[in-house]
Protein backbone atom coordinates (compact mmCIF):
# COMPACT_ATOMS: atom_id res chain seq x y z
CA UNK A 1 0.00 0.00 0.00
CA UNK A 2 1.68 3.22 -1.06
CA UNK A 3 1.92 6.17 1.59
CA UNK A 4 1.55 9.73 1.27
CA UNK A 5 1.90 12.51 3.00
CA UNK A 6 -1.11 14.99 4.55
CA UNK A 7 -0.20 18.45 5.37
CA UNK A 8 -2.51 20.77 7.05
CA UNK A 9 -2.14 24.48 6.60
CA UNK A 10 -4.37 27.50 6.37
CA UNK A 11 -6.49 26.69 3.55
CA UNK A 12 -7.33 23.08 4.53
CA UNK A 13 -5.49 19.58 3.97
CA UNK A 14 -3.13 18.95 0.97
CA UNK A 15 -2.12 15.68 -0.03
CA UNK A 16 1.67 14.99 -1.26
CA UNK A 17 3.60 12.45 -2.24
CA UNK A 18 7.10 13.34 -1.77
CA UNK A 19 8.86 14.72 1.46
CA UNK A 20 10.75 17.30 -1.37
CA UNK A 21 6.89 18.78 -1.72
CA UNK A 22 6.39 18.89 2.18
CA UNK A 23 9.47 21.09 2.69
CA UNK A 24 7.99 23.47 -0.52
CA UNK A 25 4.51 23.57 0.78
CA UNK A 26 5.93 23.94 4.93
CA UNK A 27 8.17 26.80 3.48
CA UNK A 28 5.57 28.53 1.65
CA UNK A 29 2.25 28.10 3.43
CA UNK A 30 3.06 27.27 7.13
CA UNK A 31 6.20 29.32 7.01
CA UNK A 32 8.38 26.31 8.26
CA UNK A 33 11.99 25.99 7.79
CA UNK A 34 12.90 22.23 7.20
CA UNK A 35 14.65 19.03 5.13
CA UNK A 36 13.18 16.16 3.71
CA UNK A 37 14.73 14.29 6.28
CA UNK A 38 13.30 16.35 8.96
CA UNK A 39 9.79 15.35 7.55
CA UNK A 40 10.87 11.40 7.15
CA UNK A 41 12.20 11.15 10.89
CA UNK A 42 8.67 12.50 11.88
CA UNK A 43 9.33 16.56 13.33
CA UNK A 44 6.66 17.95 11.89
CA UNK A 45 4.09 15.70 12.96
CA UNK A 46 1.61 18.09 14.17
CA UNK A 47 0.86 19.44 10.96
CA UNK A 48 2.54 16.30 8.62
CA UNK A 49 0.72 12.96 8.90
CA UNK A 50 2.34 10.16 6.44
CA UNK A 51 -0.82 7.59 6.16
CA UNK A 52 -1.87 4.81 4.01
CA UNK A 53 -3.32 6.20 0.78
CA UNK A 54 -6.28 4.19 1.49
CA UNK A 55 -6.91 6.55 4.62
CA UNK A 56 -6.60 10.18 2.72
CA UNK A 57 -10.47 10.22 1.61
CA UNK A 58 -11.49 9.83 5.02
CA UNK A 59 -9.12 12.06 6.22
CA UNK A 60 -10.35 14.53 3.88
CA UNK A 61 -13.91 13.93 4.79
CA UNK A 62 -13.59 14.26 8.45
CA UNK A 63 -12.52 17.51 7.58
CA UNK A 64 -15.09 18.32 5.48
CA UNK A 65 -12.95 19.00 2.62
CA UNK A 66 -12.92 17.30 -1.40
CA UNK A 67 -9.44 16.50 -3.09
CA UNK A 68 -9.55 20.32 -4.41
CA UNK A 69 -6.57 20.72 -2.35
CA UNK A 70 -4.58 17.04 -3.30
CA UNK A 71 -1.50 17.18 -5.59
CA UNK A 72 -1.28 14.55 -8.71
CA UNK A 73 -2.49 10.96 -8.05
CA UNK A 74 -0.68 8.77 -5.87
CA UNK A 75 1.96 6.75 -7.56
CA UNK A 76 2.88 2.97 -6.42
CA UNK A 77 5.69 4.37 -4.50
CA UNK A 78 6.68 7.32 -2.64
CA UNK A 79 9.84 9.07 -3.35
CA UNK A 80 12.30 8.74 -0.70
CA UNK A 81 15.08 10.89 -1.95
CA UNK A 82 16.56 13.69 0.45
CA UNK A 83 19.04 16.55 -0.37
CA UNK A 84 20.63 15.98 2.96
CA UNK A 85 21.14 12.14 3.17
CA UNK A 86 24.15 9.97 1.52
CA UNK A 87 23.14 8.30 -1.87
CA UNK A 88 23.28 4.87 -0.56
CA UNK A 89 20.22 5.73 1.68
CA UNK A 90 18.03 7.87 -0.63
CA UNK A 91 15.93 4.73 -2.22
CA UNK A 92 15.59 3.57 1.99
CA UNK A 93 11.55 3.23 2.76
CA UNK A 94 11.29 5.71 5.17
CA UNK A 95 10.77 5.27 8.87
CA UNK A 96 7.13 3.94 9.82
CA UNK A 97 6.07 5.83 12.61
CA UNK A 98 3.26 4.32 14.75
CA UNK A 99 0.07 5.86 15.50
CA UNK A 100 -0.62 6.74 18.83
CA UNK A 101 -2.82 4.21 20.72
CA UNK A 102 -6.26 5.33 22.14
CA UNK A 103 -6.27 4.62 25.59
CA UNK A 104 -9.70 4.58 27.89
CA UNK A 105 -7.99 5.25 31.18
CA UNK A 106 -4.74 7.37 31.75
CA UNK A 107 -2.11 6.69 34.02
CA UNK A 108 -1.05 8.94 36.78
CA UNK A 109 1.06 11.49 34.92
CA UNK A 110 2.28 14.87 35.71
CA UNK A 111 1.47 17.21 33.08
CA UNK A 112 4.35 20.22 32.80
CA UNK A 113 2.79 23.85 33.37
CA UNK A 114 3.61 26.82 30.84
CA UNK A 115 7.23 27.86 31.19
CA UNK A 116 8.57 24.43 31.89
CA UNK A 117 9.48 23.11 28.54
CA UNK A 118 13.13 25.25 27.02
CA UNK A 119 11.67 25.39 23.22
CA UNK A 120 9.21 23.84 21.28
CA UNK A 121 11.50 20.52 20.71
CA UNK A 122 11.75 19.92 24.24
CA UNK A 123 7.84 19.84 24.45
CA UNK A 124 7.54 17.37 20.95
CA UNK A 125 9.79 15.21 23.04
CA UNK A 126 7.44 14.83 26.22
CA UNK A 127 3.45 14.96 24.16
CA UNK A 128 5.01 12.13 21.47
CA UNK A 129 5.09 9.92 24.59
CA UNK A 130 1.56 10.60 25.23
CA UNK A 131 -1.59 8.96 24.21
CA UNK A 132 -4.33 10.94 22.38
CA UNK A 133 -6.32 10.37 26.03
CA UNK A 134 -3.51 11.46 28.39
CA UNK A 135 -3.24 14.62 25.61
CA UNK A 136 -6.80 15.12 26.11
CA UNK A 137 -6.68 15.35 29.82
CA UNK A 138 -3.46 17.47 29.34
CA UNK A 139 -5.74 19.82 27.27
CA UNK A 140 -8.58 20.18 29.83
CA UNK A 141 -6.14 20.53 32.79
CA UNK A 142 -4.49 23.50 30.48
CA UNK A 143 -8.12 25.15 29.82
CA UNK A 144 -7.35 25.06 26.37
CA UNK A 145 -9.67 24.49 23.63
CA UNK A 146 -10.09 22.28 19.88
CA UNK A 147 -12.76 21.66 17.36
CA UNK A 148 -13.04 17.92 18.05
CA UNK A 149 -13.12 15.60 15.07
CA UNK A 150 -14.02 12.06 14.38
CA UNK A 151 -11.15 11.33 12.67
CA UNK A 152 -8.15 10.32 15.41
CA UNK A 153 -5.37 11.85 13.56
CA UNK A 154 -6.52 14.74 12.74
CA UNK A 155 -8.22 15.31 16.27
CA UNK A 156 -4.59 14.52 18.09
CA UNK A 157 -3.25 17.22 15.59
CA UNK A 158 -6.07 19.58 16.78
CA UNK A 159 -5.00 19.03 20.37
CA UNK A 160 -1.38 19.10 20.10
CA UNK A 161 -1.47 22.39 18.28
CA UNK A 162 -3.93 23.73 21.19
CA UNK A 163 -1.45 23.19 23.97
CA UNK A 164 1.34 24.11 21.99
CA UNK A 165 -0.38 27.55 21.29
CA UNK A 166 -1.05 27.52 25.13
CA UNK A 167 2.62 27.26 25.96
CA UNK A 168 4.48 29.04 23.36
CA UNK A 169 1.92 31.58 22.28
CA UNK A 170 3.91 33.35 19.67
CA UNK A 171 3.61 30.11 17.45
CA UNK A 172 -0.47 30.97 17.53
CA UNK A 173 -1.91 32.21 14.23
CA UNK A 174 -2.25 35.59 14.43
CA UNK A 175 -5.80 36.99 14.48
CA UNK A 176 -6.53 39.12 11.34
CA UNK A 177 -6.80 42.67 12.05
CA UNK A 178 -10.55 43.38 11.38
CA UNK A 179 -10.95 47.54 10.82
CA UNK A 180 -12.54 49.96 13.20
CA UNK A 181 -16.08 51.42 12.82
CA UNK A 182 -15.88 55.01 12.65
CA UNK A 183 -18.60 54.73 14.86
CA UNK A 184 -16.99 52.54 17.70
CA UNK A 185 -16.22 55.65 19.77
CA UNK A 186 -19.83 56.12 20.87
CA UNK A 187 -21.83 54.03 22.83
CA UNK A 188 -25.50 52.66 21.63
CA UNK A 189 -26.89 54.24 24.15
CA UNK A 190 -24.71 57.47 23.30
CA UNK A 191 -26.13 57.30 19.28
CA UNK A 192 -29.60 56.55 20.94
CA UNK A 193 -29.30 60.02 23.05
CA UNK A 194 -28.52 61.97 20.10
CA UNK A 195 -31.02 60.30 18.23
CA UNK A 196 -34.02 61.58 20.91
CA UNK A 197 -32.46 65.15 21.00
CA UNK A 198 -32.72 65.58 17.33
CA UNK A 199 -36.29 64.23 17.15
CA UNK A 200 -35.18 61.15 15.52
CA UNK A 201 -37.24 58.18 16.08
CA UNK A 202 -36.02 54.93 15.74
CA UNK A 203 -38.04 51.88 15.41
CA UNK A 204 -38.52 48.56 14.06
CA UNK A 205 -34.94 47.07 16.17
CA UNK A 206 -37.42 43.69 17.51
CA UNK A 207 -35.40 44.39 20.84
CA UNK A 208 -32.22 43.36 19.08
CA UNK A 209 -29.89 46.01 20.35
CA UNK A 210 -27.48 45.90 17.61
CA UNK A 211 -30.01 46.33 14.93
CA UNK A 212 -31.06 49.20 17.50
CA UNK A 213 -27.59 50.55 16.60
CA UNK A 214 -27.73 50.25 12.97
CA UNK A 215 -31.00 51.60 12.37
CA UNK A 216 -29.56 54.39 14.53
CA UNK A 217 -26.38 55.03 13.27
CA UNK A 218 -28.38 55.07 9.41
CA UNK A 219 -31.01 57.79 11.01
CA UNK A 220 -28.55 59.82 12.41
CA UNK A 221 -26.42 59.92 9.05
CA UNK A 222 -29.90 60.72 6.86
CA UNK A 223 -30.18 63.31 9.24
CA UNK A 224 -27.07 64.69 8.71
CA UNK A 225 -25.73 64.12 12.52
CA UNK A 226 -23.07 62.31 11.73
CA UNK A 227 -20.62 61.22 8.87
Amino acid sequence: MAKVFVVKHAKGLEVLETAKEVVEVLGKKCGISTTQRAVLAGTHDDVVQFVDSSEVEAILAAEGQDTALTNTPVSEEVSTDTQDAPAAKATKSPKKEAKAPVAEATDDIEYPEVGAFKDEKAMKKFYKKLTNAQIQEWCELEGVTWKPNDNEAINRMRMVMAIKHKHFPHLAPKPANKPKSKYAQYTTEELVQMAADNDINVTGDNGDIRILRMKTIMALREAGIVD
